[in-house]
């Protein structure tokens, strides 16, 4: 956890040259009028598709544009997007939300809106623990806004992850079990009934665009019974999936391992053919 708090402060310093300075940019979330603010790399042919990349617990939409950190996951990332054409967004999307009724609402809105500008393009989105299991949750929520998703260390069941962390005696996992509280149940909504629907492993059926997941089995942050759950679900249904478990790996080692080409080119698969 220390090391996802860490990255949250961390500057962009970008390498002189090698790539383009990232722009910051605004979108309205409708669901309260809020402005949230994003991050965009552009590539500098015509877009072919959208990328999305959602922030871990503790981040924000500086995490996906940030050099050097997780053997460089993120410069790997915009190097791939740019040899792709592919439009690179970071978003906020409400702080440690989990992907709540709100940040639902907000990434919609940045959805639409990148859509509108860029018409056309496939949209896919990706993230990184508490961001992966945000992917998932999203793409069973607003399955026709994507074309693939891949989501690497996430929660596949984030009902039975609440429950992990909350019965831990570990302070981070606490501090990941109040957010969790905190933000599912604003408006009065029930927190057992919102955990249910956004469970992905529970609403596996939606999940009909490419998936992409990858876990370590070591991890005790997310741990990877959730996944395998989910991906058992996938397997059943038929679902387009490509599942990477990597053995004695703790909670980063799908972002510090993660090659960016085979999960792309999985995720688009379906938009290429």
């Amino acid at each position: 956890m220390a090391a996802i708090a860490a990255l949250a402060a961390c500057g962009l310093a970008l390498a002189e040259g090698a790539l383009p300075e990232p722009v910051r940019e605004y979108v309205n979330c409708s669901a309260d009028g809020s402005s949230w603010p994003y991050l965009l790399q552009l590539p500098e042919g015509e877009p072919q598709a959208i990328l999305v990349y959602l922030h871990g617990h503790y981040a924000d939409e500086r995490q996906g544009m940030a050099l050097g950190t997780y053997n460089d996951c993120f410069g790997k990332l915009r190097g791939e997007c740019l040899r792709r054409q592919w439009v690179y967004a970071c978003p906020y999307y409400g702080g440690n939300t989990w992907m709540n009724a709100l940040s639902e609402s907000g990434l919609a809105d940045l959805i639409g809106a990148l859509g509108a500008r860029w018409p056309g393009r496939p949209v896919y989105l990706c993230g990184g623990s508490m961001g992966g299991t945000s992917a998932l949750i999203f793409a069973v929520r607003r399955p026709e806004l994507l074309a693939g998703v891949a989501a690497l260390c996430p929660a596949g069941d984030i009902e039975t992850y609440y429950a992990y962390v909350a019965a831990s005696a570990d302070a981070g996992l606490g501090n990941i079990a109040a957010a969790i509280r905190t933000h599912y149940q604003v408006d009065g909504r029930a927190l057992g009934s919102e955990l249910r629907d956004r469970s992905a492993c529970q609403q596996a059926e939606r999940l009909g665009m490419p998936v992409y997941i990858s876990h370590g089995d070591a991890d005790t942050v997310i741990p990877i019974e959730g996944a395998r759950r989910l991906v058992a679900r996938l397997r059943e249904l038929g679902a387009p999936l490509r599942y990477k478990e990597i053995a004695g790996g703790a909670h980063d080692a799908p972002v510090n391992e993660v090659q960016w080409a085979e999960v792309l080119d999985f995720v688009s698969a379906e938009a290429g053919r």
